[in-house]
């Protein structure tokens, strides 16, 4: 598994983690933070979860355009609403 391939497995963990259903005043939990950082996602737990799904999936729909169609790894299949 190349570097994208790598990067496109933890940006679909990640959005797993944010895009489920939560309580509107639930904070980003630490751990989620320290992920999207190194992501290159600036972020705090006060970041709304509404901001940072978009970012996720742009970045992650790139990610696919340039791996092509070679590649059939877990869940790069985006919602029907993004």
């Amino acid at each position: 598994m190349g570097e994208h391939e790598r990067m496109l497995v933890r940006l679909g963990k990640i959005l797993e983690q944010i895009a489920r259903p939560h309580p509107c005043d639930e904070a980003l939990p630490v751990e989620v933070q320290a992920s999207l950082w190194q992501l290159g996602f600036p972020c705090n737990e006060l970041t709304p979860r509404e901001e940072l799904i978009p970012r996720l999936w742009a970045r992650k729909r790139t990610l696919l355009m340039g791996i092509g169609h070679e590649w059939r790894g877990p869940g790069i299949t985006p919602p029907s609403a993004a």
